[in-house]
């Protein structure tokens, strides 16, 4: 059952990041564009296999189901210890390292980075994924202490 939780809490990080950087988008300029990465990297996949996107729609969402998908992934691996401790270092840890990535890759993807081109912007991209390592360990440990009842 364990499996479960840690798929059930990655995917809720995963939501509660992608709301709140959606939320944040929608009603600052100053948000990061975090999709932009994952559209790059569609849009790149599809090249390389000599197809063309027919709506942008499709790119933006498969790039967010892609995003929603790799920082479940991400998220559930946190998502194994009931232990304050290591609750601390591994959602600081999972959540900095999420961040690191998504800011390391938007450089190495876009060149010329309007993702997270800017100071506030990285900082945003962090507190998203700290906020989405919290929110997974929080469900985890939600579910195990049902499932030990």
């Amino acid at each position: 059952m364990s499996f479960i939780n840690r798929s059930l809490a990655g995917l809720a990080g995963s939501l509660a990041l992608t709301a709140v950087h959606q939320i944040f988008k929608k009603y600052s300029s100053e948000a990061p564009n975090l999709e932009e990465v994952g559209e790059v990297a569609v849009r790149a996949s599809l090249d390389k296999a000599n197809l063309q996107p027919t709506d942008e729609e499709e790119v933006y969402a498969a790039a967010m189901g892609g995003n929603i998908l790799s920082n479940a992934l991400l998220f559930s691996t946190l998502a194994t210890s009931t232990n304050t401790t290591q609750i601390i270092s591994k959602t600081l840890g999972t959540g900095l390292l999420g961040a690191a990535g998504t800011i390391g890759l938007a450089d190495q993807l876009l060149g010329n980075n309007n993702a997270t081109d800017t100071n506030q912007k990285k900082w945003m991209t962090t507190g998203y994924y700290l906020l989405g390592a919290l929110v997974s360990i929080g469900v985890y440990n939600v579910l195990e202490r049902k499932l030990n009842k």
